[in-house]
């Protein structure tokens, strides 16, 4: 046994490992609290089967439209957003330049969804962008 029979020297112990792991309980605690509420919702990979557009929702404020176009290249399309959690509004704001040229009617198609705000729903796997202005809906999946 620990030092003998000294009952004073194992309580003394005893005392000292409850309040390391009380601590440590506490600490991690408060780290999975804060986590929860300052996490970004909509972070990671989205895809619509729709329209056939994946976005990645990155975690410094940039998304990244990818799509095939009708010769079945990749064409990747940048943007920058802002994300309000108490109104879930998601607002996303146009980059100056675009990664590999033009990408056909697409392009234009993911250039009219930019520089405009989304009221934004997640249940489950399932994330619902709904315009501001007219009220169109796209469903992503996550993936």
């Amino acid at each position: 046994m620990i030092f003998g029979n000294d009952e004073g020297k194992r309580n003394s112990i005893w005392k000292t490992v409850m309040s390391v792991s009380t601590v440590l309980i506490i600490i991690i605690a408060a780290f999975f609290i804060i986590k929860l509420f300052t996490a970004n919702p909509l972070e990671g990979k989205w895809y619509c089967a729709d329209s056939d557009l994946t976005m990645s929702v990155g975690g410094d404020k940039t998304i990244e439209f990818s799509w095939k176009d009708e010769e079945e290249q990749s064409v990747k399309m940048h943007a920058e957003y802002q994300i309000d959690k108490e109104e879930k509004v998601l607002t996303l704001y146009e980059k100056e330049s675009a990664d590999d040229g033009a990408g056909g009617a697409k392009a234009k198609d993911v250039s009219a969804v930019l520089d405009t705000s989304y009221d934004y729903s997640i249940e489950q796997e399932t994330l619902t962008l709904t315009d501001r202005e007219y009220g169109e809906q796209m469903i992503f999946e996550r993936k």
